[in-house]
């Protein structure tokens, strides 16, 4: 049906040849199964499952390569085309979700209470450890009576102090995180009842239609940790954080931990902290919405004026230059994905000599000097400057960026898969992709085409490109979350995060940042302990961290 559909579409055209991932990998379909690629040749789809990284908001897939090929009126069609035939299919088959896709099986069921069995102990030991007394206290369940006492001496001066909370909470996620992520490994997929692609609930996440992999570990699994403004759940005055534990206590499960499921429900002290955090999802989104929406305005009222001219430079409202290229390159972000996808272009060679008619365009571009040029600046770069620098790359062709210069020779000097023809215009038949190949696409035409489709992704004179950035930043802030979250494993540090953050940035321009913080990327041959002993010597130490009493 879709070969139907796709050598209907591009009649009279030369048909499309794609090699592209799905979403659902290679291992669910078994050993030696192909629907681990999609591969259309002469419009004819030969392997490979569709699904949302083919027609969904996917780069590389069917209908993006569609547009890229032919037109957006094509792609636009093919999605009409899908969406008709899929509700058609649907309305005769049907699509159900039963308790049986949901359930575990005993092996299943086993493993998620072997994962959980770390609950129990987690919470004290994780304590004993933050408070110092790991060394003394060998057995935490069997304490003696000077050490217990010792042990609440210690708790109690951590529970009061927030700054030294934090950091027993950051250690707590920690190590609740790893149980988590235990049951969703050892759990997910493989302890199910049933298997995919017979398990419908299965289906649907791992082939993107709705829902993630979390809503699943929620139903079948387990809820987790729940948190409140990136901490646990908080302590009342009385030391509890609900009435029915007892004051102080140390087990994960007064701190927020769900060990429930929804498939069988959870109790409710688990019901209330489960509500608590919903409620704090609400309330952020409300107040969010203002936050995010006022510092949109105020970047969209500073970049309006910014655009590309007919110079390819990125000029302000009164003409002041902003960049000689936009983006240092001069291409469109959205017409450029494919431009470094060189085995998609050899492949579809008559295709795009088709869309871009380069007969036509030959005669009013000047073809030699860019190259002339660019063969001199890259054997001598010191004496030469970049071809780009000196000659327009919408009249000079091959007056190309430097880096898509690279993975062009490379590409033509190794032809990786032989789809370039030999001198004498004969494709190499042979191999996987050898029905993709095309007797015309040699090296010299190949890089004519790709020269000729890099001019054709030049962004277009007139576009409002700092209206464009705006909404870059602003559309992103919208979806973030607004309050500072911990940082997980870096105790009781707190990193401005999210739209304070980008205010920070952004709006107030601050020299001094509120939480300065610095990434180190270590070389390869430091060990963790190493890396950790340093992490000691720079970090700040009061005395109130290092002194239990002053006599």
């Amino acid at each position: 049906v879709i070969s139907t559909i796709l050598l209907n579409l591009t009649y009279g055209m030369s048909p499309p040849n794609i090699v592209s991932k799905p979403k659902v990998p290679a291992m669910y379909w078994g050993k030696d199964s192909e629907d681990g690629q999609v591969l259309v040749v002469d419009g004819e789809l030969l392997t490979g499952i569709l699904d949302k990284s083919q027609f969904g908001a996917a780069a590389y897939g069917l209908v993006h390569s569609l547009y890229e090929l032919y037109s957006p009126a094509l792609a636009g069609k093919m999605l009409s085309i899908l969406s008709r035939l899929f509700t058609r299919y649907s309305q005769m088959r049907g699509f159900t979700c039963r308790m049986d896709d949901l359930l575990f099986s005993a092996e299943g069921e086993q493993m998620r209470q072997d994962a959980l069995a770390a609950i129990k102990n987690c919470g004290i030991e994780v304590a004993v450890d933050y408070v110092g007394l790991a060394d003394k206290i060998t057995d935490p369940h069997n304490m003696a009576p000077d050490q217990r006492r010792e042990f609440h001496l210690r708790m109690e001066e951590v529970l009061r102090d927030d700054l030294k909370m934090r950091g027993l909470d950051a250690m707590m996620k920690n190590r609740t995180s790893g149980i988590t992520s235990g049951v969703n490994t050892t759990c997910m997929p493989s302890g199910l009842y049933r298997k995919f692609p017979k398990n419908h609930m299965q289906a649907m996440t791992i082939t993107g239609a709705k829902g993630s992999d979390i809503n699943v570990l929620q139903i079948s699994g387990l809820l987790g940790q729940q948190e409140l403004e990136g901490r646990r759940v908080p302590l009342m005055i009385s030391g509890k954080s609900l009435p029915s534990f007892r004051p102080f206590e140390t087990h994960i499960r007064a701190g927020g931990y769900i060990s429930g499921r929804f498939l069988r429900g959870i109790k409710p002290q688990e019901y209330y902290f489960h509500c608590m955090a919903g409620r704090e999802g609400l309330i952020d989104t409300a107040v969010k919405t203002a936050n995010s929406g006022y510092l949109q305005r105020c970047l969209i009222k500073h970049l309006e004026g910014i655009r590309v001219e007919y110079d390819h430079t990125v000029r302000d409202a009164d003409g002041s230059l902003v960049q000689f290229y936009y983006g240092e390159d001069g291409l469109d972000v959205v017409k450029q994905k494919h431009l470094y996808q060189f085995d998609f272009v050899a492949s579809n060679y008559n295709a795009l000599k088709a869309k871009h008619k380069p007969k036509d365009a030959l005669h009013a571009l000047d073809i030699e000097t860019a190259k002339k040029f660019a063969k001199k600046a890259l054997k001598k770069p010191e004496k030469y400057p970049p071809v780009m620098s000196q000659l327009v790359p919408s009249r000079y062709l091959g007056s190309v960026s430097e880096k898509f210069h690279h993975g062009l020779s490379e590409y033509i000097s190794t032809n990786p898969r032989q789809l370039l023809a030999s001198k004498h215009g004969v494709a190499n038949r042979k191999g996987q992709f050898g029905a993709m190949a095309h007797d015309e696409c040699n090296k010299r035409t190949f890089q004519a085409l790709m020269e000729l489709q890099y001019m054709r992704s030049l962004a277009d004179p007139g576009e409002a490109v700092g209206l464009l950035a705006a909404q870059g930043i602003g559309e992103p802030s919208t979806q973030m979350t607004l309050n500072t979250f911990h940082l997980a494993g870096f105790g009781a540090k707190n990193v401005t995060l999210g739209i304070p953050r980008l205010r920070e940035i952004v709006m107030t321009a601050s020299a001094t940042p509120r939480t300065p913080s610095m990434t180190l990327d270590l070389l390869p041959e430091i060990t963790d302990s190493t890396a950790q002993s340093f992490c000691k010597r720079v970090t700040r130490l009061s005395l109130s961290e290092v002194i239990d009493n002053v006599q």
